[in-house]
């Protein structure tokens, strides 16, 4: 077929090709591909290097030979229109390529698609979004290989049942049995177990999905360079969220704000804030990327890394305005709403901000770097915290909350509180004294550790 192709050719960009002459079919091809998995276009066939029309000689066959090689070297299967200029001294072949309902298209057994100007052999993991994305899926609703129903841990079910119950008033039976619980919240695939079901309930998720865990770090001064302390937490999704924020608290600052006769703890953190950052992390992450959601601890700020980016389409700035909920894992997200862990409106970078406004700590910032988004927040102005409880253990957290109930604590009272013995419980207690976070006072066995407020008001 032939058409008028006015000689003016636009010039080449995310939907514009010129080549010049048919023998470059090859590349010919993956430019259809790469149009078709984008939003179409055109290659002109004739177009010098620098936009000069030098034209093409047609033998017999040549427009069906290169329509043969591009549906037989495109999957799916791409049928392009091709016309030639008609009245011209030299010819043009123009090809139009319209975008490909199923996504992405491969040229030669591999994918491709249109940035800018040229065109971009697509990763494994951009292939796996793109095709789920064109048939209205989530990575999450796909079935894992080798996971079974025994794979699936029975108490962590019950303890989600019972939560979104509680929470969300789920009409699910508390002894619902497991598959049929999987099946109510879509995380089979044909009974076999999908990537959410294994994320959500996985005895050991991290036996199919290795990238799945949170990697903690507390690091000395304000580079990643020297570890105070770290920890990869594995488990289920709803798991690391808990154990994340253990560690969190046991390497930020806790101390206590007096209100006229009453102190109450203050943290240089919103943990509200930090959690529903986190959450969002565990919850929006791509778990097709082998990188993991990172805390990273420094002296002057807090960082949350979730692997995978923005969705398509939305920056930075369209997260401080309204937005819809586009989940990355649908599944994911549906259960952690069940739990209240999310909700479906988009507001959780508003909450993030809403609870620093109200522990009056700076609101933090948003930032994408390559295919990662990271929440930065920053801790508290110097004063702020009237103790630095950094780096302590649980049991001598306790120890601090009981000073502050009572007044002080004896170490036969510390045993009792904690459990422990008396070698661990003076060691534990004089850990508070070398801190600065306890005074000793006394001797014999009328020992006892205050707050150093509280000794100053003695």
């Amino acid at each position: 077929m032939k058409h008028k192709v006015t000689k003016r050719v636009p010039p080449e960009s995310e939907t514009v090709e010129w080549k010049r002459s048919p023998g470059e079919w090859k590349e010919i091809v993956e430019t259809c591909a790469a149009l078709a998995t984008s939003r179409g276009g055109t290659i002109y066939v004739g177009i010098g290097p620098n936009g000069d029309r030098v034209g093409v000689q047609l033998g017999q066959g040549t427009l069906e030979d290169l329509a043969n090689k591009i549906a037989q070297n495109t999957n799916p299967r791409q049928t392009p229109s091709i016309v030639t200029s008609d009245g011209d001294a030299k010819i043009i072949i123009r090809i139009a390529v319209s975008a490909s309902r199923f996504k992405p298209v491969y040229a030669f057994d591999r994918p491709y698609r249109r940035s800018g100007a040229t065109n971009q052999r697509l990763s494994i993991e951009d292939a796996t979004h793109i095709y789920l994305s064109s048939r209205g899926l989530t990575w999450d609703q796909s079935p894992v290989e080798g996971a079974k129903i025994t794979d699936v841990d029975p108490a962590a079910v019950r303890r989600f049942l019972q939560v979104a119950r509680t929470e969300r008033q789920w009409d699910v039976r508390a002894d619902t049995p497991v598959k049929q619980v999987l099946r109510q919240l879509g995380l089979l695939a044909n009974d076999r177990l999908t990537v959410a079901a294994v994320l959500l309930f996985g005895r050991n998720a991290q036996q199919f999905l290795p990238q799945a865990l949170v990697r903690c770090g507390r690091f000395k001064g304000t580079d990643a360079v020297h570890f105070l302390d770290m920890d990869a937490v594995q488990g289920n999704v709803i798991e690391q969220v808990e154990r994340a924020m253990t560690f969190v608290k046991r390497n930020i600052r806790m101390g206590v704000e007096i209100r006229g006769l009453q102190r109450d703890d203050v943290w240089e953190y919103p943990l509200e804030g930090l959690r529903e950052a986190l959450i969002n992390a565990v919850c929006h992450r791509d778990y097709a990327s082998t990188a993991n959601v990172q805390i990273r601890i420094f002296d002057d700020r807090l960082e949350i890394w979730n692997p995978g980016g923005l969705p398509d389409g939305m920056t930075v700035a369209d997260l401080w305005r309204q937005h819809e909920s586009c989940p990355r894992n649908q599944l994911v997200a549906n259960a952690f709403f069940l739990i209240k862990y999310v909700e479906q409106f988009g507001t959780g970078i508003q909450r993030i901000v809403d609870d620093c406004r109200t522990h009056r700590k700076p609101e933090p910032s948003f930032e994408v770097h390559g295919q990662t988004f990271r929440a930065i927040f920053k801790p508290a102005q110097a004063g702020d915290l009237t103790t630095s409880a950094a780096g302590l253990n649980e049991r001598q957290r306790k120890a601090l909350l009981f000073m502050r109930e009572k007044g002080d604590i004896q170490a036969s009272q510390y045993r009792e509180l904690v459990r422990i013995g008396q070698r661990q419980a003076v060691n534990d207690l004089n850990g508070l004294v070398a801190r600065g976070l306890a005074v000793r006072t006394g001797g014999g066995r009328s020992v006892r550790y205050v707050l150093p407020a509280a000794e100053v008001h003695e």
